[in-house]
């Protein structure tokens, strides 16, 4: 199985203010711009480098980036036939985290990594599917040179029965763990956390949902968690096929937006996407309608208000928007995203902008010329941190792809 670009279907919205109880209101659509924020674009990775461990990178995925600006990596490299490995790249130096072939303490060696997260602490959290038959996905942690599991297939979950699958993991600065993970028996799922190896059950399937009914499932992308502990979810309940917003703080969990709500365009929304939760408790997300002209925007939630940042047909340096496939946030409340194409779906993003409350910019597009070499032709994930910093995979023309950052102030 090789690395590839992903995107993270993810959902969730809104600061938990006691405005938003009674349901949200909505502001204006946003500017059409605002003033440029890149000051620099530099390669941090290219394909064809030397690898830590020997041989050239043939293959680079799944950045994820800290406020220090370190970089933890997926990558293959040409030592040997699908050589698959997780770097960390910290102060201008890469050092190897895992790889396949590695034999572990639970069991079997690593088949394949994936999911990878890392904290301001240097903690880097990534599934691992493995060759042991029981323990055949774990939830690993690294840290300071050691690899421990957090998870395991086959453990006992605190719900009831044992753990069969894990999903979409995240790690604040506390060390503190959220993930979804799939239980056998009543083939329920539900979102933990993991605190110094004790994990606890945080939303069920199964459980009453405050907006009446129960809670189904969580869709891919949920958890969002941050340094207060709060966790940020979208889900599906059985009250007339309804899908919601949620945040979890101290034990109580806040309805923010559902599709029983009407989006500023002015029908129901149908759909969420793409949650970021910032430490304020500030929620971005896609929401989706079915009945008006703005099928999708971005949104953010203020104080009391809906925030839309941008919205499909919204003119970008002469671009409409179309649909929305990825999007992350920061503290500041500044959003990286990529447009799709309406049509295509599965093809790859071609440019990556920013919204602020202000507007709409421009980051980086195809056909710009790359750092190391080539022109850019399709671009991953953005990740953003608090110090301005957007790390992403692009591809260029000249049959590389590297990871690249971006700086906005």
């Amino acid at each position: 199985m090789r690395f590839r670009f992903r995107s993270r279907r993810t959902a969730a919205v809104a600061v938990i203010a006691a405005a938003l109880l009674a349901g949200p209101s909505f502001a204006a659509p946003p500017p059409a711009a605002a003033p440029g924020p890149v000051a620099l674009l530099r390669l941090i990775v290219r394909t064809g480098d030397r690898a830590p461990d020997g041989g050239a990178y043939t293959v680079l995925a799944d950045p994820a980036l800290n406020d220090r600006g370190d970089i933890a990596f997926g990558a293959e490299t040409d030592r040997r036939q699908a050589a698959q490995g997780l770097y960390l790249r910290r102060d201008g130096r890469t050092t190897l985290l895992a790889a396949v072939g590695r034999q572990l303490s639970t069991g079997g060696e690593f088949h394949t990594l994936s999911d990878v997260v890392l904290n301001n602490r240097g903690t880097v959290i990534f599934l691992g599917r493995t060759t042991d038959r029981t323990a055949r996905l774990v939830l690993y942690a690294a840290r300071g040179g050691r690899i421990r599991p957090v998870v395991v297939t086959g453990q006992p979950a605190p719900s009831g029965g044992v753990f069969t699958d894990f999903a979409n993991p995240t790690i604040n600065d506390s060390d503190v763990i959220a993930f979804v993970g799939r239980t056998n028996g009543t083939g329920t799922e539900g979102i933990y956390t993991n605190v110094e190896g004790m994990t606890a059950t945080a939303v069920m399937g199964g459980w009453p949902a405050p907006t009446g009914g129960l809670f189904l499932f969580f869709p891919d992308g949920s958890p969002a968690l941050n340094n207060r502990g709060q966790i940020a979810f979208d889900a599906a309940t059985t009250e007339h096929a309804t899908q919601g917003l949620y945040v979890l703080s101290d034990g109580r969990i806040v309805p923010l937006v559902t599709t029983d709500d009407t989006a500023p365009a002015g029908s129901p929304f149908t759909e969420f996407g793409f949650v970021s939760l910032s430490d304020s408790g500030t929620v971005s997300f896609v929401g989706r309608t079915a009945q008006s002209s703005v099928r999708e925007a971005l949104y953010a939630t203020g104080r009391d208000t809906l925030v839309t940042l941008a919205r499909q047909g919204q003119l970008v340096d002469g671009t409409a928007m179309t649909t929305f496939i990825n999007a992350a946030m920061d503290d500041a409340e500044d959003v990286a995203f990529e447009p799709g194409i309406a049509q295509f779906p599965d093809v790859y993003p071609h440019t990556i902008y920013l919204a602020r409350r202000s507007g709409v910019v421009t980051l980086v597009h195809e056909g710009e010329r790359a750092p190391g070499g080539g022109r850019f032709s399709a671009f991953s994930q953005p990740l953003l941190n608090n110090r301005g910093q957007v790390v992403f995979v692009a591809e260029t023309d000249d049959t590389h792809h590297g990871i690249y950052e971006v700086t906005l102030r």
